[in-house]
């Protein structure tokens, strides 16, 4: 559910205008100005929230598989989160106040206040895929010196990792590739949690009937 939440939250937010062009002011007024992209960037930011609130939960179950690795999963799961949560509010807050303030207004007055909002996003983006690539190394040592881990997800996670590391350039789309990862993963811990609860049922001694 994190990973879908993720992938969905991230790809709304890629629509926001761009802001590096000499056009940033004029995009900001014409993209904000519109009550569906507000109504848009209010759905972004609360799928994004979900899916770090979701992340939790996921990091737990994980951090169990990574064995002397699991502080590594712990502190780049938390940064992540933490990062992701920051960037899903400002990168939408400005959409977010526009529709719900009867005072606030679109304009090029106030756009300057996104184009600060949306990059201040962004640098939380690049923070937040920094720590996901620190999570993502110790799960691929992780596959490598035991099974606790399949091997294909720890190569895939090693893909990502490194693709993170060129965060200030690839933010926009590593984070759909994280997302992936962890719907892969959780499927992962799924199966693995069925199997343990099989194998505990084996190991159960039968008892013959009217035996107390």
């Amino acid at each position: 559910m994190a990973g879908g939440l993720l992938i969905a939250g991230h790809i709304l937010w890629m629509r926001t205008p761009d802001t590096s062009g000499r056009g940033a002011i004029r995009n900001v007024v014409n993209f904000y100005s519109k009550d569906s992209n507000q109504v848009l960037a209010e759905t972004s930011a609360l799928m994004l929230l979900a899916a770090g609130l979701l992340f939790m939960f996921f990091l737990v179950a994980l951090s169990r598989l990574a064995g002397n690795r699991s502080h590594l999963v712990l502190v780049g799961g938390i940064v992540f989160t933490v990062s992701l949560m920051v960037s899903a509010i400002a990168g939408n807050m400005f959409a977010i106040t526009a529709n719900s303030s009867d005072v606030f207004r679109v304009g090029p007055e106030t756009a300057l206040i996104a184009i600060l909002l949306l990059d201040l996003a962004y640098g939380a983006t690049i923070a937040a895929m920094v720590g996901a690539a620190v999570l993502l190394f110790a799960v691929w040592r992780v596959a490598r010196e035991s099974r606790a881990v399949p091997g294909w997800l720890g190569w895939f996670g090693f893909v990502v990792a490194v693709l993170s590391l060129g965060a200030p350039f690839s933010a926009w789309a590593t984070p759909v590739l994280l997302g992936l990862w962890v719907l892969a993963a959780g499927v992962v811990l799924i199966l693995n949690a069925r199997v343990a609860q099989r194998d505990e049922g084996q190991s159960e001694p039968a008892v013959a009937p009217g035996t107390p």
